[in-house]
């Protein structure tokens, strides 16, 4: 609540009896902020000065506006640095009201997060905000410990911490009658939000914030709001989206506000990077450095050299790219930061793989993936799916923190990168079994599909192979071989809306003109994976146990699979490395595929051919007899001559 004076009756208690003319300057300077918050922190810096050495309420309440002024603009914090040590010198012995005081310690923390992140004292600090937040007292003054405290937490990597505190707030925020701490709320919140991949809220946030921008007149925050929805749009990789948000930014961002625009030149550098356009890209990050540097906030320079580094990885300079590195562990570590090792560690670990130094990148990985685990982080800025994929199938391949991979690429539904083979443990969104089935699971839950949506599924797994579409015509002739092209056509197209409705999005299926396929970059299905393996040319015993497995599974398979063709080609595949395996595994391998082959004679002369090289022509003949047996039952013929010429000098018995 505000008096006459334009100040709140909270200040108005803790100033005294001061005159009008004492008063009018500080409450001056308060009304300017939802105006021009720059020129307000101007002025409360002078009257500071102008108060210094008195040091009674007037000198720390300009204090409290000066902090917050070069906040909400996001501009140059070096001036506040002697108002900051001038407060640590004089807090001791400070006489004033305790909500004040935690008012103060709030604004003093606010301006730690951004000059002196790396303070010795900053926990307690972060505690004495927090105390002011949690304080039964004035909205306003909550609101603001709590977005200080947000972001610090934010920057330090503390998402759990964040997140929880990002819920409480919200209440204090719509009791809060202040428009530039509501905006300030919303825009952290937001941030918080698309850190943990929650797009519809985050953009709500924004919604909301660009809403009450609007209606109150109070812009200068608007460029933080077009930023998140870059961000936002640049970790879905819809550039076009990105390019509208950052022309926008560019008009609302200051030239003095040198923070809002080295975060335009960062977003910039970023969508550039994902553009594949680097040069203009690394034109940007250089600038996003220089602004930062220039705006005396801490922690943003540390994520800029990043962004720099990567972009240096990528044109292969590595001895540049490890300059920046090392700039941005400095900060990190001063600040003792989450978030500075683990975004520098994707981006050296990325260094490393490039550079062929794979148990350096491995190890660099494995400490980084930790660091993720513990906070959950699931996305960051210059987020490129691409690489962190690679990262991810690294990490899986050498058994890295494999529940959170895992779960990182569920989350982000990452696509296994096309210069390495996916690991077996890849997640994957969506897994059809065929054989030994079928069965479907989404999200590693069981899925129940029903009709022609179950059907249609199938009949993509079954028909398809992973590289190639189906075409639309053979799959209404299986699913509506009763009904005209026109009418199956349409059935078609209602059956994959559904299904893509049942699957949770458009992208599981993939649609092309006189085609239709499931995404392979998404879906397993396990019959493809043989297909894939069979084609291959190096076949292990670990392989060949898995096809031999296979075999015995498939009669339980779905119709639309060619299972004749398959299971010749995996007693093919076997035979051929048959004379590599040791001899317990051929006995056994070739006894299991002629219980799902019975009428495969190579098999069969394989396995006499076994018995004979181990000298045991009883087993021989053995092996003979049944041959004779099961082609009788299941084809109706006899043996061939190459069959029988194996056991001839064995039937005709002993000499005399």
């Amino acid at each position: 609540m505000q008096t006459t004076t334009g100040l709140p009756n909270r200040w108005l208690a803790a100033l005294g009896p001061l005159d009008l003319a004492e008063v009018a300057p500080l409450a001056a300077a308060w009304q300017q902020q939802n105006e021009a918050p720059l020129h307000a922190a101007h002025a409360a810096e002078r009257l500071f000065f102008r108060h210094r050495h008195a040091g009674g309420a007037p000198t720390w309440l300009a204090f409290a506006i000066a902090v917050s002024g070069r906040i909400h603009t996001l501009s140059d914090f070096h001036p506040l640095d002697p108002l900051l040590a001038e407060f640590a010198r004089r807090r001791p012995g400070l006489v004033l009201p305790e909500a004040l005081l935690r008012e103060l310690d709030a604004c003093y923390f606010g301006g730690l997060v951004f000059r002196q992140p790396d303070h010795p004292q900053m926990a307690h600090w972060a505690g004495r905000c927090l105390a002011a937040f949690e304080a039964e007292g004035d909205d306003f003054a909550r609101l603001s410990a709590a977005n200080y405290l947000l972001l610090y937490r934010i920057w330090r990597g503390d998402l759990l911490g964040a997140e929880s505190l990002s819920r409480r707030m919200t209440a204090i925020r719509e009791r809060t009658g202040d428009v530039r701490t509501r905006l300030l709320s919303h825009s952290l919140v937001a941030m918080i939000r698309r850190l943990f991949v929650e797009y519809a809220e985050c953009m709500s946030e924004v919604e909301q914030g660009l809403t009450l921008a609007e209606a109150s007149g109070v812009h200068f925050w608007d460029s933080h709001f077009h930023m998140q929805g870059a961000f936002l749009a640049l970790t879905r990789h819809n550039l076009e989206q990105a390019g509208e948000w950052l022309a926008r930014m560019e008009r609302s961002a200051p030239p003095e506000h040198y923070l809002d625009r080295s975060g335009y030149h960062y977003s910039r550098a970023w969508l550039h990077l994902l553009q594949n356009d680097v040069p203009l890209a690394l034109r940007h990050a250089r600038e996003a450095v220089t602004l930062a540097e220039k705006s005396g906030a801490v922690f943003p320079q540390a994520v800029t050299h990043i962004g720099l580094a990567q972009l240096y990885v990528e044109r292969r300079r590595f001895l540049r790219a490890l300059v920046h590195v090392g700039r941005a562990r400095f900060i990190g570590r001063a600040m003792d930061s989450g978030y500075v090792p683990f975004a520098r560690g994707l981006t050296r670990a990325h260094a490393a793989f490039s550079l062929g130094m794979e148990a350096r990148g491995r190890r660099v990985l494995a400490q980084t993936l930790a660091l993720g685990r513990e906070q959950r982080y699931v996305n960051f800025p210059w987020w490129r799916g691409s690489t962190m994929a690679t990262l991810c199938a690294r990490a899986l391949a050498a058994g890295i923190e494999p529940d959170y991979v895992r779960w990182l690429i569920r989350q982000r539904r990452l696509v296994p990168p096309p210069d390495l083979a996916a690991p077996e443990s890849w997640y994957w969104a969506l897994e059809v079994a065929l054989l030994g089935g079928p069965t479907i699971r989404l999200d590693s839950q069981p899925l129940e599909l029903g009709g022609k949506a179950h059907e249609l599924l199938l009949n993509l797994a079954c028909l398809g192979d992973g590289k190639h579409p189906v075409l639309r015509e053979r799959l209404t002739d299986r699913l509506w071989p009763e009904s005209e092209g026109d009418r199956a056509q349409r059935a078609l197209d209602t059956a994959i809306h559904r299904l893509r409705r049942y699957l949770g999005g458009e992208e599981m299926i993939l649609t092309r003109p006189g085609s239709v396929a499931l995404n392979p970059a998404l879906c397993r299905v396990d019959y493809w994976w043989l297909l894939r393996d069979l084609e291959g040319t190096e076949h292990g015993r670990a392989q060949l146990a898995r096809f031999v497995e296979a075999a015995v599974r498939l009669p339980t398979a779905p119709d639309p699979l060619p299972k004749a063709a398959l299971s010749r080609r995996i007693a093919a595949a076997v035979l051929e490395r048959l004379d590599d395996a040791a001899a317990a595994d051929r006995e056994a391998w070739l006894e299991t595929l002629l219980e799902a082959q019975p009428a495969n004679e190579r098999l069969w002369q394989a396995l006499i051919r076994h018995h004979l090289a181990l000298d045991l022509p009883s087993a021989a003949v053995a092996a003979w007899q049944r041959c004779v047996a099961a082609l009788a039952a299941h084809v109706g013929v006899a043996p061939s001559a190459a069959t029988r010429a194996l056991v001839a000098e064995l039937l005709q018995g002993p000499k005399p």
